[in-house]
């Protein structure tokens, strides 16, 4: 029997907004979030800006003890998790065995890695918090998730580096179309904001270091004068579960998980392939899955990290995937208004994906002023309610995955 699957409801964190209604303000108003680092002093970097999440307090939104007891990372993860179900519409879990957890992360606790490290080289083992073992792992999101909730089914911590989010959503898809799970909170969590995983980018020569004297300017997906990309902290997870069991309860259907691919270079550690072949392998996956070929597809959410080589090579595998019709295909790349949230990123950008196509506008692709060609980014909002939407996203190790998105009826 065939299973679709649905999402019912989203949670998102970001530079952006604190909440799904802010996030879509955000996106839709051109303007881009990105601030110079204000978290740690940034004067001995090259790249002295970031998409930093203002405002967000764990200990406002939950539990003062639970608050404490969770670094930045998992707090983010299991405030955007009851937002998620909150929106979905479930305020009680009646069926925790069947209902799991996937969320992706490239770097997972490095934050409260660093700040405990810095503790035992200023006052030994006995400053470091004792919660250091159970919150640097990347599965620790996951994992207090669905303690939280109550989760009893499949949790899945991957780490695919920049493509986690979106790979996080399709092995939950996967999970409920085999029924190996009937519900699933999925998608992206990061907290990279820390001077040695921020200096480690930084000597990697792929950040943006041209516009630290401007920082609006920084991120700039597709644009000609792009010189890499601008790290950010997110979180974006959603609920998924099976459409007649979404009817049955009269939810809210944002989309459907149509298809899933995924793929791997196997080229280079911090360069994509140039030629884009693989990406393309792991879009056309996701739209085999679906039932559907590139003349279906109505608008494109694009990886669009800003850097170099990366939006060449993805600007080669859309041209395999779509060929001349590149050129008439909307792509939105968002990058530039809220940064690029490494294995969040993917995710926070499915949520913007889903909601253009729910509120029938493509948002601006912000500082895409000088695009590259057959890139049909804008830097105004278009109307637009786009049925069917590739969602594409890569990362280094030369990790791909892609997600075919169509609307709900």
């Amino acid at each position: 029997m065939s299973v679709n699957v649905v999402v019912t409801g989203m949670g998102t964190l970001s530079a952006a907004g604190n909440d799904s209604e802010s996030l879509w303000r955000g996106v839709l108003s051109g303007q881009s979030f990105v601030r110079r680092v204000t978290c740690f002093d940034p004067a001995a970097f090259r790249s002295q800006v970031a998409g930093e999440i203002v405002g967000f307090d764990a200990e406002a939104r939950l539990d003062r003890k639970l608050a404490r007891r969770l670094d930045r990372y998992s707090g983010l993860a299991v405030v955007a998790a009851e937002d998620a179900l909150r929106d979905a519409g479930i305020d009680a879990i009646s069926d925790p065995e069947e209902f799991g957890v996937s969320i992706g992360s490239a770097l997972g606790g490095a934050l409260i890695a660093e700040q405990q490290h810095e503790r035992y080289l200023a006052s030994g083992i006995s400053a470091v918090r004792p919660i250091l073992a159970i919150s640097v792992f990347a599965a620790a999101a996951a994992c207090n998730v669905a303690q939280h909730c109550g989760l009893h089914g499949p949790a899945l911590g991957n780490t695919n580096s920049c493509a986690s989010g979106v790979t996080a959503i399709g092995e939950a898809y996967l999970l409920l179309r085999d029924g190996r799970a009937r519900r699933m909170i999925a998608g992206g969590v990061e907290a990279p904001l820390a001077p040695l995983t921020f200096g480690a980018f930084d000597l990697l020569r792929a950040m943006s270091s041209k516009f630290n004297h401007e920082p609006q300017r920084a991120s700039r997906p597709f644009d000609r004068q792009r010189d890499g990309f601008v790290m950010a902290e997110a979180a974006a997870v959603f609920v998924l579960e099976r459409e007649d069991d979404a009817m049955r309860r009269g939810a809210h259907i944002y989309a459907r998980i149509a298809g899933f691919g995924i793929s791997n270079d196997a080229f280079h550690m911090s360069a994509p392939r140039e030629d884009g072949s693989d990406s393309a392998r792991s879009m056309r996956s996701a739209l085999a899955e679906a039932g559907i070929g590139p003349a279906e597809v109505e608008c494109v959410s694009a990886h669009g990290s800003g850097t170099p080589p990366g939006d060449t090579a993805e600007r080669a595998a859309l041209r395999l995937v779509f060929g001349e019709r590149l050129a008439h295909v909307p792509v939105m790349a968002t990058k530039g208004c809220h940064g690029h949230a490494l294995g969040a990123t993917g995710a926070l950008e499915v949520a913007i994906a889903l909601l253009a196509m729910e509120r029938g506008r493509i948002v601006p692709s912000v500082n895409a002023d000088q695009p590259e060609p057959e890139i049909a980014t804008s830097t105004q909002p278009r109307p637009l309610r786009p049925a069917t939407v590739l969602k594409n996203a890569a990362g280094f190790g030369g990790l791909n995955a892609a997600l075919v998105l169509q609307r709900g009826r």
